[in-house]
């Protein structure tokens, strides 16, 4: 069964509704830290760090440090926050947070960061909100704040990075959690590789019913992929989940999204040509990550050239489009070679390259996929780590960037893994 192939851990509930999206934000002074005493509202009565709602518009840096100013009047730049972990809150019965609408947020997603109260600007002062105190690093008010804070919070206060999922049955009943204790810096670490990378999506092959992983997939992590389409003369079809980053959570797209990918009966048993190396998937009977599609900064096409000049060889750029369900022509650009496995640059771990027409960006894949899914890292192992880091370094990524063996230590396959993490937990493809 594909479904045995997923690892995943964390809460085994379905995913209820999308998560509302909340900033947390602690302040240091050397062993000191601020936190605010809630004076109203959801939490009145318990010591935290200070933070609140995404708005509309936002990233989450920035929602950190509007927050912070507004309730304990210091102005932090937002390239000063250091991420330090995401923690995912169900709440049941009507124990969630009331929206100014009256409906209440069952699903709460909390990003956490930190800052020096030497990178601030201004005075720590009370607010409507809250009235900030500085405590000990080891003196910190645990009787006095939620429940979940007994779990993760020492571990941020010595410096670690969380990664957690906690569920109340009220605002004071921890009824069950689950924790990944990260060792320091390893969510910014892992934020600004991704970036840097420019995913604009995974491609992940499926043996078998393109049906059945869907709900393999499904099963595993909360979020229901939908039916991409069908790429004629290549053999196969696919469907589809948007993939957020750490500026939008699990609601967004800024990291394009996976590609769950299958022969498609309708074309076999002879198509024209079979891509991405999915005959050797379905010979295997595994799933893995066979590549990725990296979205070039300076453009496709110079990159491609630039690529050329340094010795490897991106393939032809090619013009593509197709309709959407809707009507509307969807427009896209390749560079390509990556058809059977024995020609997938560097066993899959090299790119190949994607850029959108401008005209399409409000209905591209990562825009019209589902949501729910956070791509917090994507790494490799390279069984030819100086091949690999040569062709990165043509298509100018930077070799560190993807590549996660120390140099010279070279293992006897290579791998893509992605981490995700997901209404259910934190899975690995």
């Amino acid at each position: 069964m594909v479904e045995s192939l997923y690892r995943a851990h964390g809460a085994d509930h379905a995913a209820m509704q999308a998560n509302k999206l909340l900033s947390l934000v602690f302040v240091f002074d050397g062993r000191s830290v601020l936190l605010g005493l809630k004076k109203r509202g959801f939490g009145q009565g318990k010591y935290n760090g200070f933070g609140g709602k995404l708005e509309a518009g936002e990233v989450m840096r920035a929602c950190a440090a509007r927050e912070l100013r507004e309730e304990a009047g210091l102005s932090v730049p937002a390239a000063a926050l250091v991420r330090r972990g995401v923690l995912n809150f169900h709440m049941l019965a009507d124990s969630g947070m009331k929206g100014a609408d009256g409906t209440i947020a069952s699903r709460l997603e909390v990003h956490v960061y930190s800052c020096s109260l030497g990178d601030a600007e201004g005075e720590v002062a009370e607010s409507e909100e809250m009235a900030p105190r500085w405590w000990g690093c080891d003196q910190v008010p645990i009787g006095q704040m939620w429940a979940d804070d007994a779990h993760w919070l020492p571990h941020v206060l010595a410096g670690g990075d969380v990664i957690g999922d906690f569920t109340f049955a009220d605002q004071a009943t921890l009824v069950s959690h689950s924790l990944d204790k990260l060792p320091p810096g390893a969510m910014q670490l892992d934020e600004h590789r991704t970036r840097r990378l420019r995913v604009d999506h995974l491609v992940y092959g499926v043996p078998g019913s393109l049906d059945e992983a869907c709900a393999a997939f499904e099963a595993a992590t909360g979020v229901a992929p939908t039916k991409g389409g069908v790429h004629k003369g290549l053999g196969t079809h696919n469907a589809i989940v948007a993939l957020g980053g750490a500026e939008d959570g699990s609601c967004g797209a800024s990291c394009g999204y996976l590609e769950l990918l299958a022969l498609d009966p309708a074309q076999q048993p002879r198509p024209e040509r079979v891509w991405m190396a999915m005959e050797s998937v379905a010979a295997r009977g595994e799933p893995r990550l066979v590549t990725w599609a990296h979205t070039p900064a300076r453009g496709l096409e110079a990159c491609a050239a630039a690529a050329a000049a340094a010795g490897y060889q991106p393939g032809d750029v090619q013009s593509f489009s197709r309709q959407t369900p809707d009507g509307r022509t969807l427009q896209w650009q390749l560079a390509y070679r990556h058809y059977t496995e024995a020609m997938l640059p560097s066993d899959g771990l090299v790119p190949f390259l994607i850029e959108w027409a401008p005209s399409c960006a409000a209905f591209t894949p990562a825009a019209s996929a589902p949501r729910g899914i956070e791509l917090l890292s994507l790494r490799a192992e390279s069984a030819a780590p100086l091949e690999a880091s040569a062709s990165l370094a043509a298509l100018g990524i930077e070799a560190s960037d993807l590549l996660a063996q120390p140099a010279g230590a070279a293992p006897c396959s290579s791998r893509l893994v992605a981490r995700l993490r997901t209404p259910k937990g934190v899975v690995e493809l």
